[in-house]
């Protein structure tokens, strides 16, 4: 495109007046358009580069899981051909190994729901502190200082239920989260407050839009629980998110009655 321009300079040398100066002006104008055109390139390339990681996250822990539950098989195989095994040591592991296959299924399940929003960018699923994570970044829910959500933030959400619901009896954590930059206002005295806020108003949508109440919890964070470095607007606004969180299936835990009876 650099070689096409060249031309229009070369014949405004040559013409002289007016028609020199319209002709600089166009030239200085297709240069901006080509510069513009080449920033945006490098961001969708930016873009591309970090939804891959993301996916590839994914897809290690699910490969992880798959591991674990050919461990679990390999075990319980070797404890059945051992002598002296007993009952309840084989019972605990296989019930260790259906609860490991259900979480890798509800996994799927999510993922699977929600890849149209994956791929479109409007969304993120990660693995973060052991939990699946659904990320929605802060600039397609609210305004900024607010905690109504915007046209397109009530679409997502409207998105994303069905395929929560897809996996049953589940709970979610709607967890609310800034940057480090303060905020006080009438409304909202901290951080605290606007991230608690969004979390609730996401959430309301959510059962508004046929989530079981009695499966949902709301929560501010703050700036408290970073995933980027606040060091410039582009770290910050990785920080301003909501995220809606799986919450595990612990189950009960052997011994835990009687520790705390005693």
């Amino acid at each position: 495109m650099r070689r096409a321009l060249l031309p229009i300079l070369a014949l405004s040398l040559l013409i002289p007046g007016c028609k020199a100066k319209e002709l600089e002006e166009k030239l200085a104008k297709k240069q901006q358009e080509l510069e513009e055109t080449e920033r945006q390139l490098a961001q969708s390339k930016q873009d591309n580069k970090r939804l891959e990681s993301e996916n590839q996250s994914y897809q290690e822990r699910i490969t992880q899981l798959e591991g674990e539950l050919s461990q679990v098989n390999q075990q319980l195989a070797e404890l059945a051909e051992k002598q002296g095994v007993t009952m309840k040591e084989l019972a605990e592991l296989r019930a260790e190994k259906a609860k490991r296959e259900a979480e890798l299924e509800d996994f799927k399940k999510v993922f699977d729901g929600l890849r149209k929003l994956v791929d479109a960018g409007k969304i993120d699923v990660t693995f973060r502190k052991g939990r699946l994570v659904v990320n929605l970044p802060n600039e397609i829910l609210f305004d900024s200082g607010k905690s109504k959500l915007r046209g397109e933030g009530l679409d997502v959400v409207a998105q994303l239920v069905p395929a929560l619901n897809s996996v049953g009896k589940r709970d979610f954590l709607v967890a609310g989260h800034t940057d480090n930059v303060p905020i006080k206002t009438a409304r909202y005295k901290s951080n605290w407050e606007l991230s608690t806020a969004r979390a609730i108003e996401v959430t309301k949508t959510m059962i508004e839009d046929g989530y079981p109440p009695n499966q949902l919890g709301a929560a501010g964070y703050g700036e408290f629980d970073p995933v980027a470095s606040n060091d410039d607007e582009f770290e910050r606004a990785k920080n301003r998110r909501i995220e809606i969180i799986l919450m595990p299936r612990l189950g009960e835990i052997p011994g835990m009655k009687e520790l705390l009876k005693g």
